[in-house]
């Protein structure tokens, strides 16, 4: 696979790679996408009140918003939270232009402004055009305000020529998440933040506006292909805790990073890096040099995955970072080194891995992925190369001072509103 996108900033989280699992061909073709019918139901509203803008406000952040949108480290309190790109060496770029600098044709994609402004922001859009982005990927400013029933153009409310945002909107793994928890998204985005005034240019496209790589070919199916796939398996027992795991998993697009894109019926679900040209090499001021982080096997295979962990040194590794092969199997209840069973000399995940936004899933939500993981996949023997680290493992970059707040800083931070209806 080549990469056809980039963006110069120093990423410290994976999440720009999903336009690589997008967008496979380096010049656009133009088709109208053929999906299979589904039926939907959007159900819910925004009017669940102040509980249902702190439930939006923990899946924004622990979906990791603010890495593109504005706010880097997850932090709703940090300066530009949600407001949308300010400069443009944060630009994303897909084309040949993403390899060759001047390359033609160059898409120039540009992470919006999600706060509640009425002129540069989500104000503009109703409640249901932010669902149906969400949920089908749809550009709100050129789909009309309606329940949309089916993914077939011309159908269910579904337009006949869809304008599909860009591709490093990951909204092929969000689309999984269900209608409450779009809702409660949108309700936080709509009353939980402050509007911030920031004009975003439009971001570039090709003629059908990604239509031709939003098939289900490249995508899979909404819903999801049933559990289990030929790439999984039925647990002896925990079903319904794997199958809870397996749709964090997916709506959290592991496979954007580990294997199997957005899909568990693809090939390499989960399998691990394949090629030299999957690996990151996160830029930050704990690295002199390119330290190249290379994604690994999340399958239970005993020799080259997740079967020599336990579900606890997995949980260890979500939420406070760990590398699982050098952190004992102890529960930990204090993220300060020497204290309650966190390492003195901790060995942290490489900056790729976006622990720092998923820790913020509850403890739940953390063992039911690690028990899909472990009792969900069908174990798969692929060794991947250890990736790069300094000396100290990344402890420098994990410090006090630059991690943010765990828990999350009380809601309302300086950016947001109470949450609560005028």
């Amino acid at each position: 696979m080549s990469p056809v996108w980039t963006n110069p900033r120093p990423f410290k989280w994976a999440l720009g790679v999903l336009a690589v699992a997008a967008c496979l061909g380096l010049l656009i073709a133009c088709r109208t996408p053929r999906v299979a019918p589904q039926e939907f139901v959007a159900d819910r509203t925004t009017d669940g009140g102040y509980d249902q803008v702190l439930r939006g406000r923990k899946l924004v952040v622990g979906h990791a918003c603010g890495e593109c949108h504005g706010g880097g480290d997850d932090d709703p309190a940090a300066d530009g939270w949600l407001a949308g790109l300010r400069k443009p060496e944060d630009e994303f770029r897909i084309g040949p232009c993403a390899a060759s600098p001047g390359a033609e044709p160059c898409f120039r994609t540009r992470p919006r402004n999600l706060t509640p402004d009425n002129t540069t922001g989500l104000g503009r859009f109703s409640d249901r055009q932010i669902f149906n982005a969400l949920r089908f990927g749809l550009r709100p400013g050129e789909t009309p305000d309606v329940e949309i029933t089916s993914t077939i153009p011309g159908q269910g409310n579904f337009p006949e020529h869809p304008k599909y945002l860009a591709p490093p909107m990951p909204w092929p793994a969000w689309r999984h998440m269900s209608d409450q928890e779009l809702w409660d998204i949108i309700a936080y985005l709509r009353r939980g933040l402050k509007p911030v005034r920031n004009r975003v240019p439009d971001s570039e496209g090709p003629p059908d506006f990604w239509a031709s790589e939003f098939t289900v070919q490249k995508i899979g199916a909404f819903p999801a292909t049933p559990f289990p796939t030929d790439n999984e398996r039925v647990p002896t027992s925990r079903r319904e805790q794997v199958v809870r795991g397996r749709t964090l998993v997916l709506n959290h697009a592991c496979g954007a990073c580990h294997g199997g894109a957005w899909t568990p019926a693809d090939e390499g679900w989960l399998a691990g890096m394949r090629s030299p040209d999957q690996e990151f090499c996160p830029s930050t001021a704990s690295a002199e040099k390119c330290l190249r982080a290379r994604p690994r096997n999340l399958t239970p295979d005993s020799a080259t995955g997740l079967g020599r962990f336990t579900e606890r040194q997995i949980f260890n590794a979500l939420r406070y970072g760990l590398r699982p092969a050098e952190t004992p199997d102890v529960e930990i209840t204090s993220p300060i080194r020497g204290q309650g069973n966190f390492p003195e000399h901790p060995k942290f995940l490489s900056p790729a891995m976006p622990w720092q936004a998923w820790r913020h899933m509850s403890d739940q939500e953390l063992l039911d992925i690690a028990a899909y993981l472990k009792h969900g996949v069908k174990p798969v023997r692929h060794k991947v190369e250890d990736s790069e680290a300094p000396p100290d493992f990344w402890l420098r970059h994990y410090t006090v001072e630059r991690v943010i707040p765990y828990p999350a800083l009380p809601f309302p931070t300086v950016n947001e509103t109470s949450g609560r209806k005028p």
